[in-house]
């Protein structure tokens, strides 16, 4: 799922960043006994936990250090969840801004030939009214015996 994919390397990106800054850190982050996978699956069950379904960036950067200074058990880190993840970006790339405006475009065609539709439809015809008499009312003709012939 790309937006799971998205989610597991923004974390790596993040991880590794503070790896790189913080030599203790850089420690506990080459535990061979942990995982980000494991790292991304606790974040997803404390987020369950918590009842909440948006968290911030820097709430979710807090929980993956926690995972890895801290020691969660097996019951923290919890099963695997099957969700949908998505992610914020500060700004879009070249190839994002690309996908929007195809997407944009899609959508205008189709109202395009949604509207093109619906003006060449034929409009409906008004049913024609019957001129008979109503019942009850006296016809104002008077009989012709010429009509039988």
């Amino acid at each position: 799922m790309k937006s799971s994919e998205n989610f597991i390397e923004a974390i790596r990106n993040y991880l590794d960043s503070r790896a790189e800054s913080d030599n203790l850190f850089a420690i506990r982050y080459a535990d061979p006994s942990k995982s980000l996978s494991e790292c991304c699956q606790y974040i997803l069950n404390e987020v369950k936990r918590q009842g909440v379904s948006v968290l911030t960036n820097d709430e979710v950067y807090s929980l993956a250090t926690h995972y890895w200074d801290g020691d969660c058990t097996a019951e923290e880190i919890g099963k695997p969840i099957n969700c949908k993840v998505v992610i914020s970006k500060d700004q879009l790339t070249e190839e994002d801004k690309a996908e929007l405006k195809e997407q944009a475009m899609e959508q205008f065609k189709q109202e395009q030939l949604r509207e093109l539709r619906s003006q060449s439809k034929p409009k409906a015809q008004p049913k024609p009214t019957s001129t008979a008499p109503k019942a009850g009312a006296e016809i104002d003709t008077a009989p012709n015996l010429f009509d039988n012939l």
